[in-house]
């Protein structure tokens, strides 16, 4: 399971200082961040995920509260990041993921299909790419 400050240290690892409290990808160009199984965090007793909390801020607020004890209370900046994610049904240990965080992702859902693996990879990467021209250009 994924804990909140194992996200951020993969994304701050990705990224450069900028000026201030902004951080970028290397060279201010666009980063794009694939999450695979979402739905498989840390649940903690309360039955949150606080990793997809953090997820969630950074995709909506574009950026997050830094963890280290110095600097907690500083919100960290990030820009130029595009995210992508996927998942399993909610099942056999795999939860479902917050409403706050569905909102920010366009959403389709693959049942299972006569397709072989790559025609549905196929047709995955087509989607990903008009998506990528759109936003990216």
């Amino acid at each position: 399971a994924t804990q909140p400050k194992m996200f951020q240290d993969i994304i701050d690892d990705s990224l450069e200082k900028g000026v201030g409290r902004n951080f970028y990808p290397p060279g201010k160009k666009t980063m794009l961040v694939f999450i695979d199984d979402i739905s498989m965090p840390f649940v903690n007793t309360w039955g949150d995920q606080v990793t997809l909390e953090i997820v969630r801020q950074l995709i909506e607020e574009r950026g997050y509260y830094f963890l280290e004890k110095d600097k907690i209370g500083d919100f960290k900046k990030i820009e130029n990041l595009i995210f992508i994610a996927a998942m399993g049904h909610p099942s056999g240990g795999r939860n479902d993921i917050p409403s706050r965080l569905k909102r920010q992702f366009f959403t389709f859902n693959m049942i299972r299909t006569f397709y072989s693996a790559l025609e549905i990879l196929s047709i995955i990467s087509n989607r990903i790419k008009f998506f990528l021209f759109i936003f990216i250009g």
